[in-house]
């Protein structure tokens, strides 16, 4: 049996006939996945009945076996035609395995983003590779829109930026989630703050137009799940969340984690075996008027130091809400109606751009890690803590970012505006977390202010053995004051767990805690006849200390 395409039709030649089959349908490629070891299949082109080029990638498997007739009702429900006789299907069936081995070779992939040194969406792929790559999926509906050029968007949106740091902020989040992988920096979150009406909502349209139209935001008013499925799907790209506050305070909790950390939870497949867990990188854009301590209070529970670090929490600042100026507009409605106005007609145009240039430019990881150390050294402080340099990092990936479009003419601003911007923003979230400690090591010599005054009132002084005394004792050693605080009273008194070593470590550090056991930072004494574990502060250098340090509170 031999096969024959024309163009408008598939033909079978069967005892010297010609019969029809279907319509235009062909297969561009021989696919598997990047092992070369399972996934095979082919990428297949077809015409619909309106003319309209579809293509898609079919796997072998199901080609093969019992399930094959779900190809024949995607095909069919797509509008390709099919002669509705009964050996059309098996004659189609056999066609497409026939071309499979005369097809070049190619990769299939099943999710977005890097794949060696090609960048792949459900639409285009950049970069070059020996073979090219193909996305499973494609029938889907894509993502990523488009409408107007990018110099239509650098005209008509673009430039409503200039002047505004948090605009030209959040065009730089989505920019840089494709640079999380080359700069080998970790997912994070960046959650705008303020009260409504402040053009919240607008800034994360804004960093979406950089991708596609308004559906590109979602909303945290979904399940840790189905956020995580989510950024699963949008993998390399910028995740876009409205209004964390609509959210369930525990779904907020779990997704906070699990968008960062980039994998989804262990399940069970229905025979029993393990499914195979979804992975994505992700730079977040969240708004919300609430901030995660409040969320987290509903919960009766404090944010963990690490959501901190995960979840940045930025107040939105400016003049007239979120913007400093508002170009032709006299009022700042006005402005932000235009602003949605313009990201509603042109979007999508900047993206293929920006990749195009990231595939092109030459050692883009080292490029990416060296600016962003450039970026971080030239920021940071002595007193700057690890997980403050940690969120400093992914600041400078924005800077790296806006800076590199800047350079290349895909935005309408100057470098020098790209890096100042991000660095007034950077400058806000300094001032609102109000320290640049390590967020335990805060916590606990902020309770220590408020408690040393009170121990100092309860401490009965050592030399009075008969002085039995639930708290503690004062004494001097060689010279210099020195308060015995019971150890239990210590733990209660400043909310540390029962594996306390993390948040005593800094007061070791400092020498502010004097021991003999390092392995609990406790002083074990004999007093009055029995064995006491006491934690030894030397208070006039914590009071000292933490009036250099500036603790609030």
């Amino acid at each position: 049996m031999g096969f024959h395409l024309t163009e408008t039709h598939l033909e079978c030649l069967e005892k010297e006939e010609r019969q029809v089959v279907g319509g235009w349908i062909k297969v561009i490629a021989r696919t598997r996945k990047q092992s070369k070891k399972h996934g095979f299949g082919a990428l297949i082109q077809w015409r619909n009945m309106d003319g309209v080029l579809l293509q898609d990638i079919v796997f072998n498997r199901v080609l093969h076996g019992d399930q094959s007739r779900l190809i024949r009702d995607a095909l069919i429900d797509s509008g390709y035609w099919l002669e509705p006789y009964p050996q059309s299907w098996s004659r189609l069936q056999r066609y497409l395995l026939q071309e499979i081995l005369k097809a070049p070779a190619g990769i299939c992939v099943d999710s977005t983003g890097w794949h060696d040194s090609v960048y792949v969406t459900q639409d285009w792929c950049v970069g070059t590779n020996s073979e090219p790559y193909y996305y499973s999926g494609q029938l889907n509906e894509s993502m990523l829109k488009r409408t107007g050029t990018l110099a239509q968007w650098q005209s008509q949106v673009g430039a409503l930026c200039v002047g505004n740091p948090l605009m030209i902020f959040v065009v730089g989040v989505a920019l840089s989630a494709p640079l999380l992988h080359p700069a080998a920096v970790e997912n994070g979150i960046f959650h705008l703050v303020g009260p409504s009406s402040t053009g919240k909502t607008s800034l994360l349209e804004l960093a979406a137009s950089v991708y596609s139209d308004r559906s590109f935001v979602r909303s945290w008013i979904s399940t840790a799940n189905g956020l995580a499925a989510v950024a699963a799907e949008q993998h390399d790209m910028m995740l876009g969340l409205d209004e964390i506050g609509l959210a369930r305070p525990e779904d907020v909790d779990i997704a906070t984690y699990h968008i960062v950390a980039g994998t989804s939870k262990l399940r069970a497949t229905e025979s029993g075996g393990l499914a195979k867990p979804s992975h994505w990188r992700t730079l977040a854009l969240s708004t919300g008027e609430v901030w995660l301590s409040e969320v987290f209070e509903s919960l009766g529970k404090r944010p963990k130091a690490g959501q901190q670090i995960r979840l940045v929490e930025i107040p939105v600042f400016g003049q007239f809400g979120a913007f400093d100026v508002l170009h032709r507009f006299q009022r700042p409605q006005l402005f932000v109606d235009h602003v949605k106005s313009q990201t509603s007609r042109y979007y999508g145009s900047l993206f293929p751009e920006w990749m195009n240039l990231l595939t092109s430019t030459y050692e883009l990881a080292h490029y990416t890690k060296s600016e962003i150390q450039r970026l971080v050294d030239q920021w940071r402080t002595s007193s700057m803590s690890s997980q403050v340099i940690r969120v400093l990092q992914r600041f400078a990936l924005v800077a790296t970012a806006l800076a590199l479009a800047s350079r290349n003419y895909l935005v309408p601003w100057d470098e020098e505006e790209s890096i100042d911007s991000v660095k007034q923003v950077l400058g806000q979230w300094l001032a609102a977390r109000g320290h640049v400690m390590n967020t335990e090591e805060h916590q606990v010599l902020a309770r220590l202010k408020v408690l040393l005054p009170k121990w100092e009132k309860a401490l009965s002084p050592m030399g009075q053995q008969n002085t039995a005394s639930l708290l503690g004792y004062s004494r001097d050693v060689n010279g210099e004051r020195q308060w015995l605080i019971d150890k239990s009273q210590f733990l209660r008194q400043l909310e540390m767990p029962g594996q306390y070593m993390r948040e005593v470590m800094p007061l070791l550090q400092r020498g502010w805690l004097t021991t003999n056991e390092p392995e609990r930072a406790t002083l074990k004494l004999m007093v009055n006849g029995r064995s006491r574990r006491f934690f030894a502060l030397l208070p006039d250098r914590i009071f000292a200390g933490i009036q250099e340090l500036e603790i609030d509170d």
